[in-house]
């Protein structure tokens, strides 16, 4: 039996292509893969962001966010925050452990689409 076990491709919509790839690229620092027919294409370690010219002219935000890990919580979050990422407000802790807390914190990319990093980080 074939099971789905890996995210292959990830798609956004934006107003503003050139915008977009310069905020995935330089203030993420997503690597561009290519453009094509009005879409640019990143790796995130395997998995294909795909951004895109929006089909409609209705509102872009809906109920979906990208999650981006943040292996090093402190590096991850000052490296943002000098590329000028604003955070929509403080770290959230989800989860406790002995010494450690996983916390999130969330932003949004120039068309509204929600992001957050996610990740383990030393106890406050």
């Amino acid at each position: 039996m074939t099971t789905l076990s890996k995210l292959a491709q990830i798609a956004l919509s934006t107003r503003d292509l050139p915008k977009a790839i310069e905020f995935y690229r330089d203030a993420l620092g997503l690597k561009l893969m290519f453009e094509v027919s009005g879409m640019a294409f990143f790796d995130m370690d395997g998995t294909r962001l795909m951004i895109g010219a929006a089909q409609y002219k209705g509102p872009l935000q809906n109920n979906t966010y990208l999650y981006f890990d943040a292996s090093d919580w402190a590096k991850t979050e000052a490296a943002l925050a000098a590329r000028g990422i604003k955070f929509d407000g403080e770290a959230e802790v989800i989860q406790r452990a002995e010494g450690k807390e996983h916390a999130l914190r969330f932003f949004k990319d120039p068309d509204g689409n929600a992001l957050a990093i996610i990740g383990w980080r030393p106890a406050k």
